[in-house]
């Protein structure tokens, strides 16, 4: 029930930014409201998700300052607590939200960060498709060095994919 509650939060913020409809936003709240009531009892568990949540919501409402102060507490608790998939996750939507506030080299910073923490965690395609995406949306930009290290763990994510498949068979 909790991961359905995040994730439709996350969700919730996304296509009330989309919309405009204040009925995700609605949705947003109530998420953000049981995420705040199940981190006093289990701050481990689920402190990163309000704190995303919290910035998703700010985000959505152009508090930008407080949505900046939310996502970097969000990556840092998630950090703290082990739950790499979650790091990733919150550096990608810091790195949407920085793009939306036209700040690409801080967008560029939070992207190569999710693209490490998604590869940490093995989640090899995602990080492909975050490597398109990054290199779609910052042809123009001149960051070689953001360049060489998404290309380099692109590279090393094929390999360890065709490496995987080979031993299976």
């Amino acid at each position: 029930l909790s991961v359905q509650r995040f994730y439709g939060g996350l969700v919730s913020f996304w296509l009330y930014r989309q919309s405009g409809d204040s009925i995700w936003a609605e949705r947003g709240h109530e998420a953000k409201l049981a995420l705040s009531k199940w981190t006093e009892s289990s701050q481990w568990n689920y402190q990163n998700k309000f704190y995303l949540l919290e910035a998703e919501d700010q985000y959505s409402n152009n508090d930008i300052e407080n949505a900046k102060s939310s996502y970097t507490k969000a990556i840092l608790s998630a950090r703290e607590h082990k739950f790499i998939n979650e790091e990733a996750l919150a550096c990608e939507l810091a790195g949407y939200f920085y793009l939306s506030i036209d700040d690409k080299s801080t967008a560029v910073d939070y992207f190569t960060q999710a693209h490490e923490k998604y590869h940490e965690w093995g989640a090899f395609s995602k990080t492909s498709k975050l490597y398109e995406f990054v290199q779609s949306e910052f042809r123009f930009m001149h960051r070689e060095s953001t360049q060489n290290s998404l290309q380099i763990n692109a590279q090393n994510d094929l390999n360890q994919g065709v490496s995987k498949r080979l031993s299976d068979h």
